[in-house]
């Protein structure tokens, strides 16, 4: 799945991503803290836009989760057990952040997701647009809606709690069958290719020995 957001990029994210994956998900279920891994900290989220997040679902302690069989390879557990939601401009990694293109951009592992994190993804949307004044995009970048639009349309899932989107995430389980996103293997490729054209990056610490 992904989302855009545009803006003048003029206002700065003031929450930290620990405040960020809190709302997305919940900060302590039944007196467990959220399990969850990530990729950047307060200071790559507030300058740079930039944060990838998960949350281990497969560790966390909620029987709803930690009892789901693993064993089985083609249960799509093994998939959707590990789900990052990525948040960055669109060309910083294929560019490796010399350039960061109009847009930013969140991007799930895969096409479909399970509904808790799809919530959770939907929250990140809301919290960071509406931090910089942005606008949404679901649409691949062809229509903009604002933020209090795009809540309405998906108020269905904005609407539901942790319990109920686990509650609806383990049936998906029974029937969605898991399908990574192409996005993640075009952007590798076009990385190399932008390497080839403009060699790898020299950062500050390499030129001065």
């Amino acid at each position: 799945m992904r989302l855009y957001i545009k803006s003048d990029f003029k206002k700065k994210i003031t929450f930290t991503t620990r405040e960020l994956l809190w709302k997305m998900w919940f900060k302590e279920w039944q007196g467990h803290p959220i399990t969850y891994s990530n990729v950047g900290d307060d200071e790559m989220l507030q300058d740079d836009f930039y944060f990838v997040v998960s949350f281990d679902k497969w560790r966390f302690c909620d029987s709803r989760w930690d009892n789901i069989p693993s064993y089985d390879l083609n249960n799509p557990w093994n998939s959707y057990k590990y789900e990052n939601i990525s948040l960055e401009f669109e060309k910083t990694f294929i560019t490796e952040w010399r350039e960061r293109g109009d847009y930013l951009r969140i991007a799930t592992s895969h096409i479909d997701v399970l509904t808790v994190d799809k919530r959770a993804m939907y929250i990140m949307a809301v919290e960071v647009a509406g931090a910089i004044d942005g606008k949404i995009s679901s649409d691949g970048k062809q229509t903009w809606i604002d933020v209090e639009t795009f809540k309405e349309l998906h108020k269905d899932i904005l609407s539901l709690t942790y319990d109920q989107a686990t509650e609806i995430s383990v049936e998906e389980l029974k029937s969605l069958k898991p399908v990574e996103d192409p996005l993640w293997d075009e952007e590798e490729r076009l990385r190399e290719e932008y390497i080839k054209i403009h060699g790898e990056r020299v950062y500050d610490d390499e030129e001065e020995d």
